[in-house]
């Protein structure tokens, strides 16, 4: 405890401070009265007032304290005392008694409408009457500043308290949004984890500051021994949950991973347990909840810290930043815990210290975020670059693969339609129209419709637009079956439907470049074409038991090298193996996401 005049602590020897701890919380008149005689002397603020079952006394005289300061207000600055009682007391008679007033009753049994309790009680009115105090905040930490305020320097003091409170949750709602917008442009769910941790934060902090008990439920002061631990405990949740997915941990690190959500599971389960026996309202079990809590929060800032080591070891990303804010929270969190076990002095530093802990953890965590954002889009921007210079080389290999196809179409159409329409030009003109004319002539019409027919399948965006990507293939097949040598055997698994068009030029450009070098050169007796679309994944496979192709010279042909060219655009893979006299296969994959936009 701490008594103040202006913010000067008083000299407790010359003020004939009295204190007395009582078994209870009974604060009625009588209970006042049945002290005479119990109260001892306090010669120091160090006197053991927390985690006892004893409510606090203080008797406090006016005149003592009159020689420091002629206040105007008496602030008993702690938002969380359970129940608090005060009169003012002269020769055993009560001048003025306040309301029945704490954080277990309704808010506006405050004196005033503050967060902490603050009595207008002008100093001059009551020479010679004792300021008494009881006190009530069993098996947990109870702290009891009394501070004499004049009014101007609790104008001051109450302007200075608005401006960091409100300097340190208007950072902490900003970060908020500043990362629900970077979860919205991102969509990734670190940043919603990261999101629901500084709320939780936030709720904490209100909650602790007695903001949300003043604003939102003043009404319901059962809640506020629940809420403020429940907020801090549960913010381990949503940070665990972001450091598995900041460090990719279910990837990466995925036994550790495991040990964090058995870990998490188990925390849950003792969460649950600890709201549900709080609810009942003993003080007893609530203490034992906060001081367990005491120890398992730390603990599992602890573990966390080392799977950022251990990471950081392993050269994780993002690693190093994890370790600076872990490290940091730890250090002020146990500063905090010792000030709260009386292990060291209460400062003001000590007083706040978990604060400066969120408050370092949520800016190193919040600048490794926009660090994180601004590097995802220079990447993103970058592999934009590079697909759309990628797109416009697969574009151009296909309109030279499109082109060359024209020249060879241009050049059969020339070489052979041409000629044996000039040989048919010459037939008619020279040849006498009798019956057995008419059926040479017949015959060969007939003859050159089949090559114009057998040309046209090799106009594959005509086909494809007018029969799709498989029966345009099985219909190439079926005539290189039907009209070469060769047992041509076709399987195709998978997806028929559903390919975008570029793609099914693509799939049928490189199935008829294979089937043409199997004609052309493989003499072969058989041969074997597989097709599998599964999940975005094309993957082309052929065989033959034809001459094969000398190693040096696989990929020497036009055709075969555009192949190449093409799959490596498409960050696909392609493969030749050939034995010469034996036989040759070829093997093509590639990933029909990549480029979704060609």
């Amino acid at each position: 405890m701490r008594v103040t005049c202006n913010g000067n602590e008083i000299s407790y020897s010359n003020a004939n401070i009295q204190y007395a701890l009582v078994h209870g919380n009974d604060f009625s008149n009588a209970a006042l009265f049945s002290l005479q005689g119990r109260w001892q002397p306090l010669t120091t603020g160090n006197i053991p007032i927390s985690n006892t079952s004893n409510s606090t006394w203080l008797k406090i005289p006016i005149n003592s304290l009159l020689r420091c300061v002629n206040f105007d207000f008496i602030d008993i600055n702690n938002p969380h005392v359970n129940f608090l009682q005060c009169w003012i007391v002269k020769n055993n008679q009560i001048i003025r008694q306040f309301k029945l007033s704490g954080d277990n009753v309704l808010f506006s049994t405050r004196p005033l409408s503050t967060t902490s309790f603050m009595y207008d009680v002008k100093a001059g009115a009551y020479k010679d009457c004792d300021f008494v105090i009881a006190a009530d905040k069993r098996y947990t930490k109870l702290d009891l500043p009394v501070d004499f305020y004049t009014q101007q320097y609790s104008i001051k003091l109450l302007q200075i308290k608005n401006l960091l409170t409100g300097l340190f949750m208007g950072v902490l709602i900003f970060v908020l949004i500043f990362n629900l917008y970077l979860f919205i442009s991102v969509k990734h769910r670190l940043y919603l984890w990261y999101c629901a941790y500084v709320f939780t934060i936030l709720f904490y902090v209100g909650t602790d500051m007695g903001l949300m008990f003043k604003y939102f439920y003043p009404d319901l002061p059962f809640l506020n021994d629940i809420i403020r631990p429940a907020s801090m405990a549960l913010s381990i949740v949503p940070q665990l949950n972001f450091l598995n997915d900041l460090l990719d941990l279910p990837k990466k690190m995925p036994r550790i991973y495991l040990f964090n959500k058995w870990a998490l599971g188990i925390y849950m389960l003792v969460f649950i347990l600890a709201i549900a026996t709080s609810v009942s309202g003993n003080y007893e079990t609530h203490g034992f909840w906060v001081h367990a809590n005491m120890i398992v929060y730390p603990l599992m800032l602890l573990i966390m810290l080392s799977e950022a080591i251990y990471c950081f070891k392993k050269k994780f990303p993002y690693a190093g930043y994890t370790i600076v804010s872990f490290a940091g929270m730890i250090l002020f969190l146990f500063i905090y815990l010792f000030e709260q076990k009386g292990i060291i002095m209460r400062t003001n530093f000590s007083a706040i210290a978990i604060y400066m802990g969120l408050f370092f953890e949520a800016m190193i965590m919040a600048f490794m975020l926009a660090w994180r954002f601004k590097s995802y889009k220079e990447h993103a921007e970058r592999l934009l670059k590079e697909n759309q210079s990628q797109q416009e080389r697969i574009f151009n290999e296909v309109a030279t693969y499109q082109q060359k196809e024209m020249q060879r179409i241009s050049a059969l159409l020339h070489d052979t339609i041409g000629a044996n329409l000039g040989f048919l030009r010459l037939e008619t003109d020279n040849m006498p129209l009798t019956e057995e004319g008419r059926r040479k002539i017949a015959g060969d019409i007939t003859r050159l419709g089949h090559e114009v027919r057998g040309m046209s399948h090799d106009f594959s965006p005509l086909i494809l637009q007018d029969k799709g990507l498989y029966p345009s293939v099985a219909e190439m097949v079926r005539v290189i079956s039907h009209h070469s040598s060769i047992d041509l055997q076709f399987e195709w698994m998978g997806s028929r439907e559903g390919i975008g068009v570029q793609y099914e030029i693509i799939i049928y450009r490189i199935i008829q470049e294979i089937l043409q070098n199997l004609l052309k050169h493989s003499n072969a007796t058989s041969a074997f074409l597989q097709v599998i679309i599964e999940q975005n994944l094309v993957s082309i496979y052929a065989e033959d038991d034809g001459v094969g192709i000398e190693e040096d010279k696989v990929t020497d042909g036009l055709g075969l090298k555009s192949l190449e060219n093409l799959v490596n655009l498409l960050n696909g893979s392609f493969k030749i193996e050939s034995v010469e006299n034996i036989g040759f296969n070829i093997s093509i994959e590639f990933n029909l996401q990549n480029h979704e936009s060609i």
